[in-house]
């Protein structure tokens, strides 16, 4: 209903802080964004099925009672609709849930998918895969010789240092007589909120179904017990490590 929304891509252009803003979306970018725009100012509400849902199930949890702390609304469920409230560019959102959200700017951050359509890929046998990326190998390769792809074109994981990487990788594969795998399993990643969400390896879900329960141990440590952290007034959070056990 012709409302207007922003983008992580253009809400950088605003001139004025928002009194209210509504983020839709509850991923790293959302998380970040809500919580930066209520330090300055303004009056944020984030509607989301869950914050972060990608990292550790206790991940979210924390975090939502971190920003409700800060004076952030988190509303669990999904936007239904959006429609205009008045005049001045307000909107009106409703949730799955059946409540409201108003606010005076809408931003929306509920993920990205690669934009490889009317590109003629499939002319030259170029095959997207299940995730609608183009389709590669651990080299990089195409399905059509010679060509190569790198980055969140390929549906792969969406982070910025390893879009480089893999870049990098598919330019030397290209040209020198060597080749090396350009796809990770293991991709460090980082939520810049306060306090990060830092994660690197298997999740406790993730172990426990490729390696059996009885084959993975886990040692956690909040932060209110770390010396440091409680030196610098950063208690908030924990330190999850997961692992092999040596008998199992």
């Amino acid at each position: 209903q012709n409302v207007n929304y922003l983008t992580y891509e253009n809400v950088w252009e605003l001139n004025e802080l928002p009194k209210r803003m509504t983020v839709i979306g509850g991923g790293p970018i959302g998380c970040e964004l809500a919580q930066g725009f209520s330090r300055l100012g303004s009056k944020v509400t984030i509607v989301a099925n869950q914050l972060l849902s990608k990292e550790d199930p206790e991940v979210g949890p924390l975090l939502k009672e971190i920003f409700e702390e800060e004076g952030i609304t988190v509303v669990a469920g999904r936007v239904t609709e959006v429609c205009k409230n008045d005049d001045q560019g307000g909107h009106k959102a409703t949730v799955s849930s059946g409540s409201t959200v108003e606010g005076d700017v809408l931003l929306v951050s509920v993920g990205r998918s690669p934009n490889v359509k009317d590109m003629g890929l499939e002319n030259v046998g170029i095959t997207l895969n299940e995730k609608g990326g183009i389709d590669v190998n651990d080299k990089l390769q195409t399905s059509c010789e010679g060509i190569y792809a790198a980055g969140d074109c390929t549906g792969d994981r969406q982070f910025t240092h390893y879009a480089g990487y893999q870049g990098a990788i598919a330019a030397r594969n290209i040209l020198l007589p060597l080749t090396d795998s350009g796809v990770l399993k293991s991709v460090p990643a980082t939520t810049f909120t306060s306090p990060e969400v830092a994660s690197v390896g298997y999740s406790e879900a993730e172990a426990k179904e490729e390696f059996g329960e009885n084959k993975v141990a886990v040692a956690k440590m909040d932060l209110a017990k770390v010396d440091r952290a409680v030196c610098e007034g950063n208690t908030k959070g924990f330190i999850k490590v997961i692992y092999n056990t040596k008998n199992g």
